[in-house]
């Protein structure tokens, strides 16, 4: 689990420092607990320099935090940033498909089917096909022909 603004109080691990009582920094211990909440860079920085973890047992070492995220994407900007073991990888993002891009993807009606749901249907029933896709009309002829002029419908039998 990683923490990221999360305040838990850590325990000091470090060999002969596990019965810790007093100051370190700005931080209290009894124990080698600290008696307060600690900030996640305080722990971080405390961490750098002694074996600690959080209260609930997961690691709050810098090094292990990198570890543990060895290999997620992160979003930086307008890139994607993904770490392995071969090194970093950075790409742009992808935009989105545009709703019309994302209809001619799906082309698979004729103008006859179209104008078949909406006898059976209404407008309604065409809708269940173009919301999706972000199209709108009002009217069934309105919405046939922004579907055709999207990719979804074509022309012919």
């Amino acid at each position: 689990m990683l923490h990221t603004d999360a305040q838990q109080r850590i325990r000091i691990t470090q060999a002969g420092f596990e019965k810790y009582t007093g100051q370190m920094g700005i931080l209290f211990f009894e124990d080698g607990l600290s008696t307060h909440a600690v900030a996640f860079k305080d722990a971080n920085r405390i961490s750098a320099v002694m074996t600690c973890e959080f209260e609930d047992g997961t690691s709050c070492n810098p090094a292990q935090r990198l570890l543990d995220t060895k290999g997620q994407e992160a979003i930086v900007g307008r890139e994607t940033i993904e770490m392995t073991e071969a090194g970093v990888s950075i790409a742009p993002l992808s935009a989105p498909a545009a709703p019309a891009q994302q209809a001619a993807s799906t082309a698979s009606y004729t103008v006859a089917q179209l104008e078949a749901v909406a006898d059976d249907k209404g407008i309604a029933g065409l809708r269940e096909i173009s919301d999706p896709l972000g199209i709108k009309s009002n009217s069934i002829v309105g919405l046939i022909a922004e579907l055709t002029k999207a990719g979804v419908a074509q022309k012919g039998e």
